[in-house]
């Protein structure tokens, strides 16, 4: 039996291998072809492989090596980070925003300005999307979980 790897690690060797950045379920296609890595019983291996490589860059977890999502002219694909350093190339960013009002008691505004002194941030705001982010990171297996249940009772 041939020794496989990490959809990560895979796509990392592939993207070396091709030297430009790739999509998602390209970089999966290609780790399935090749079986780089382990047999998958889901329904649609290629899109399961896929989403986990792209879940793991988004959460940066188990983004080793690490990979990151790139604009391209064929829209977003996904790169190696020293590809960008070496040439001192910004990769862009694809960011969507939204204003949201809300009220804060004085006790947790109080507690958000001493978030964004401690850290040295620029703006409140920079500080609650620092703090939401930190947070949804930290619920994201309820959100999953809850989703999951949701979905097992449609």
């Amino acid at each position: 039996m041939e020794k496989t790897i990490t959809i990560q690690q895979a796509a990392a060797q592939l993207l070396e291998e091709y030297r430009k950045p790739l999509k998602s379920k390209e970089l999966a296609r290609l780790a399935q072809e090749r079986n780089l890595v382990a047999p998958s019983m889901a329904k649609d291996p290629i899109q399961s492989l896929s989403q986990v490589l792209e879940r793991n860059i988004r959460l940066d977890k188990g983004n080793k090596p690490r990979l990151m999502f790139v604009e391209t002219e064929e829209g977003r694909c996904i790169g190696v980070p020293k590809w960008y350093e070496e040439k001192k190339v910004e990769p862009k960013v694809i960011e969507r925003s939204e204003t949201i009002e809300i009220g804060l008691s004085e006790d947790i505004m109080n507690k958000v300005k001493l978030y964004q002194t401690s850290f040295n941030l620029s703006s409140i705001e920079e500080a609650v999307v620092q703090l939401t982010k930190k947070g949804l990171g930290a619920a994201s297996q309820e959100l999953i979980d809850r989703l999951k249940s949701e979905l097992e009772g449609l």
